[in-house]
Formats: structure tokens, C-alpha cells, sequence
């Protein structure tokens, strides 16, 4: 649809954007770890006890956070939101959504939990990553804000359980919502 010549809806994204996109986060992550850590960018990533219950940690998280999601999607702003996003993803397959929950996941943590939370703390972490999910349109003001109190969530998880529990949380998340999200259809997107 279009108005004026212009587009009123947004196009698909091409999952590949979305992974050079989070490679070079990752990148940013990696280099920066490697600086701060003389050279080891691995310090900053290992968990903060055993990796199992890191790991078990991150798991519960990630379906607690989804399952409260769930519960709560017909609020208004989130039925909105919804369908943008069914629509960003419209014809990935499962391999791109599961790519794209992957990569995003292990490279978002690794910048903003494992490198910048502890250089700014807790809060500055998580208001960064909710300026990552900004978009230009005001009807959508709920993805920052979900944004924000998830990088509050996981950025507890990772003061608490290290860098495998949050990666791990933010995958989890990330594949059950654009599982669900690419399983939604044209006619309940428009």
C-alpha cells in the first residue's frame, strides 16, 4: 500500500541484513572485550558460577519473559506492534528466524551486558538497548518500552549469572518470537 508514492507499511527485512547488522555489534563486542580485558575478550564472557545453572537461569527467563508476553498481546499497543513485526519478517523461513534470534542474541549481550554494563552500570545498559528497538512511528512506542524492561531483566540476570545466562535468555526470546511472528498471516497482519 502507498500513499502518495510512498510506502504506509514496512517492507520485509532480509534476514541478511540483520546479520551483518548484529555481526559487526558482535565485532564492536569482541574488540572492545579484547581491549578492556588485555587482550582476552573471553574474561567477559563466562559465567559468574556454574555454566549449567547459567545456562538454566537464562532458560527460565526466556519462557517466564515469553510467557508473560503472551499472556498480555492483546493489549492494544501490543496488537499493533505485533503485526509490524509479523510484517518485517514476512517469508523468512525458520532457518532465518532461528539465525537471526542466534546472532542477535549472542552479540547484543556481548556489547551491551558483557562490555558496557559494567563500564555504565546496570540502567545505562538497558536504556541503550531499548534505543536499539526505536522506531519512527509513535503507534509503536511499546517495542522500546518492552525493550527496556527486558535489558533491565537481562542485565540483572547477567550481574547475577554471567554473559550465558543473558545470551541465552535474549536467543530464547528472540526464537520464540520470530518463530511465532513468521507464523502469522497475511490476514491477520493487515
Amino acid at each position: 500500500m502507498t500513499l502518495g508514492g510512498v510506502p504506509t507499511e514496512p517492507p520485509a527485512v532480509r534476514p541478511v541484513h540483520l546479520l551483518h547488522q548484529e555481526g559487526i555489534l558482535g565485532l564492536v563486542a569482541i574488540v572492545g572485550l579484547a581491549l578492556r580485558d588485555n587482550g582476552s575478550p573471553l574474561v567477559g564472557l563466562g559465567p559468574t558460577g556454574p555454566l549449567w545453572l547459567s545456562l538454566t537461569m537464562g532458560l527460565a527467563v526466556a519462557a517466564g519473559s515469553s510467557l508473560l508476553l503472551l499472556v498480555v498481546r492483546q493489549l492494544p499497543a501490543l496488537v499493533r506492534l505485533e503485526r509490524f513485526q509479523a510484517r518485517l519478517v514476512r517469508g523468512w523461513t525458520v532457518s532465518d528466524a532461528l539465525a537471526v534470534a542466534l546472532l542477535s542474541g549472542l552479540a547484543e549481550e556481548a556489547l551491551l551486558r558483557a562490555l558496557i554494563q559494567p563500564l555504565l552500570g546496570l540502567f545505562p545498559a538497558a536504556i541503550l538497548f531499548a534505543l536499539l528497538h526505536l522506531v519512527p512511528d509513535v503507534r509503536l512506542w511499546m517495542w522500546p518500552v518492552i525493550a527496556l524492561v527486558l535489558g533491565v531483566v537481562l542485565g540483572v540476570l547477567f550481574d547475577s549469572f554471567g554473559y550465558p545466562a543473558a545470551a541465552a535468555g535474549h536467543v530464547l526470546i528472540n526464537a520464540f518470537a520470530l518463530l511465532r511472528l513468521r507464523g502469522i498471516g497475511d490476514d491477520e497482519i493487515q
